[in-house]
């Protein structure tokens, strides 16, 4: 592997295309971090001190983790990558789904260049979808205790100083700019640099936040008050049960089912042809993490609607509680959006 690694560099193209993808990584990670204008920069820091101090368990915590992955913590942090990859993911899968249901689209989508509009069609619904949730993730910020991935932020000061128009209006077209820059810089990967655009920009957001949640779980289990020996036997067996599912994961990934294909003899001439069996090589896994990612995107929105609409509500907050990860109709509605989306 190291060889192989090694090798890369050799090749000019294929080592051109990984600095290309690399620079534009650094550029994601930097607009993750840049505050958007007429936001407390030092209420989110001092906030974000409090929260590593705190117990790593939240009733939130399943929310909050899906939309760190695919903001990559633009969304605590109010930069100007709030919304990271989530419009150009729903816009996605209307569009997909529409394509599955829709005569004009079907016919569309099968027709030289038609990929090419329906590609452009995903595009203007993910400024669509970015302005909705642009002017509701600026008009949360004026108001912070009513956003369950920064709850207590209220207690360091005011988070939006002057919420005036002018500042809504300027907050919205940034975060707007954010996410077509960032769906851009997915095309661009994809087309320019080693492809998967879109995953490549989910990846990142996950191992960024990978370094402190490590260092989170090992004061939790090893260095934290109340701790014993068995909670450190517990992290070794979390450690050795992530290293088997990322096997696990590249195993299917790359497993295939051969099916195999006999050619009829014939004779042309004095020459015998055919007779030998090749074999159809079919990906086990062919949709990849696609529908994974679709169906949590999907079951992300009803509970960011109950906490905006129906707050306080005991019938919202039940079902919040069975919807926001953990509870047995998330994972039976995880399972059917997997299946539909992996059928698509």
């Amino acid at each position: 592997m190291i060889s192989a690694f090694a090798n890369t560099w050799k090749i000019p193209e294929l080592r051109d295309r990984i600095l290309f993808t690399l620079a534009l990584i650094v550029i994601i990670r930097l607009g993750v971090h840049i505050t958007l204008p007429g936001v407390d920069a030092t209420v989110i820091s001092a906030w974000l001190d409090d929260i590593q101090k705190q117990d790593p368990k939240s009733a939130t915590g399943g929310i909050t983790a899906l939309l760190t992955v695919f903001s990559g913590g633009g969304l605590q942090q109010a930069g100007i990558f709030a919304l990271g990859i989530m419009p150009y993911i729903s816009a996605s899968i209307m569009v997909q789904l529409l394509t599955a249901v829709v005569p004009k689209l079907s016919r569309l989508a099968r027709e030289d260049g038609g990929r090419q509009k329906i590609t452009q069609y995903t595009r203007y619904i993910t400024i669509g979808i970015a302005l909705v949730q642009g002017f509701f993730v600026a008009k949360s910020l004026t108001n912070p205790s009513t956003i369950p991935y920064m709850a207590g932020i209220e207690r360091f000061g005011n988070l939006v100083p002057d919420p005036s128009y002018i500042w809504m209006f300027l907050t919205v077209v940034t975060i707007v700019a954010g996410t077509v820059l960032l769906m851009w810089i997915g095309d661009q990967i994809t087309e320019k640099g080693i492809g998967n655009g879109t995953s490549i920009i989910i990846t990142v957001n996950v191992i960024s936040a990978l370094p402190g949640a490590l260092i989170q779980a090992w004061k939790y289990f090893v260095t934290g008050e109340g701790v014993s020996k068995y909670n450190a036997i517990m992290m070794v067996v979390m450690i050795v049960l992530l290293l088997v599912v990322i096997a696990a994961t590249i195993a299917i990934t790359q497993a295939q089912r051969r099916i195999a294909v006999q050619y009829a003899k014939r004779v042309v001439g004095r020459k015998q042809f055919g007779g030998q069996t090749q074999y159809l090589p079919l990906k086990v896994n062919y949709a990849g993490v696609m529908p994974i990612i679709f169906a949590s995107a999907v079951l992300s929105l009803p509970p960011m609607m109950l906490q905006w609409f129906f707050a306080g509500q005991p019938w919202a907050t039940k079902l919040y509680g069975e919807l926001v990860g953990g509870g047995l109709w998330y994972y039976i509605l995880g399972g059917l959006g997997i299946f539909l989306f992996s059928y698509f």
